[in-house]
């Protein structure tokens, strides 16, 4: 399993973190409706997605701007 990032977090950071529901909006943005909930972790579980800032067994949180710079890189058009 790949470790989270060292670095510290903020409030402001968790205010706009990205949990795996979300995931699931972000990456079902191109066809109008969230992906499933096993889809969307195992994108999350691919090589170059971003580490999660928090990895804890009930809740995964990544950075809203490291997702958004993954999803332009790998899922070109999902802004509409």
């Amino acid at each position: 399993m790949r470790r989270p990032r060292s670095e510290s977090l903020t409030v402001g950071d968790l205010q706009d973190a990205v949990d795996i529901a979300t995931l699931q909006v972000l990456l079902g943005a191109k066809k109008g409706e969230p992906v499933s909930r096993a889809w969307a972790q195992n994108i999350a579980g691919r090589r170059g997605f971003p580490l999660p800032v928090l990895d804890h067994p009930r809740l995964r949180l990544w950075l809203r701007g490291d997702v958004e710079a993954w999803m332009d890189a790998n899922r070109p058009g999902w802004r509409g």
